[in-house]
């Protein structure tokens, strides 16, 4: 695990501080972390840590996988529901035993945030940093991947469920919207 710490350090600036348990006290199987930066200037990142220590499995195919979820916000949205949120999820995939894909869309579950039209996730690649940061190879044990949750509004999850997670990436690509910015519209 050390290894895999320096790993997302150097990735993502150092651990400032994390939760260990969720709204109720309760002592979780896994943390939740925030980092001091982000892909770009202004931004920070939170993440599950320990989640890779489970083996999960693909719905589609029983393969085992080790992954941690990831968050991207900017600096100064502060905390707010993003720990409950990754700590849900992370809890949610361990119940299932199963391993969010990309392309998958969690919810939509109602406002992730006040004042925001945004819903649900999307899982993604962490297209917004280095490739060298996509997967961790642990010394010859299943790799560990980052799966990057993305807030999406309903109309954008409605329509990957309809039409399929490549037709959403290439829009995403064609547009371009701040996927950062948790008060951004629907781009469907």
């Amino acid at each position: 695990m050390n290894n895999y710490i320096k790993f997302l350090e150097e990735h993502l600036g150092m651990i400032q501080y994390g939760w260990n348990k969720d709204a109720d006290g309760r002592t979780l199987p896994f943390q939740v972390v925030k980092y001091e930066k982000g892909p770009f200037p202004g931004t920070v990142t939170y993440s599950t840590l320990g989640l890779n220590l489970h083996y999960l499995k693909d719905a589609r195919s029983e393969k085992r996988i080790r992954h941690e979820l990831f968050l991207v916000a900017e600096g100064n949205f502060g905390d707010k529901n993003i720990p409950g949120i990754l700590q849900q999820v992370g809890l949610e995939a361990l119940n299932s035993h199963l391993a969010y894909l990309r392309g998958q869309v969690i919810g939509p579950r109602g406002k992730l945030f006040t004042g925001s039209e945004l819903e649900a996730l999307y899982v993604s690649m962490p297209v917004y940093f280095p490739d060298s940061f996509h997967i961790f190879h642990d010394n010859g044990d299943i790799p560990i991947v980052q799966a990057w949750l993305i807030p999406i509004t309903s109309n954008e999850a409605k329509f990957v469920m309809e039409r399929g997670w490549s037709k959403f990436e290439d829009i995403l690509e064609e547009i371009d919207p701040d996927l950062i910015d948790f008060k951004r519209t629907s781009i469907i």
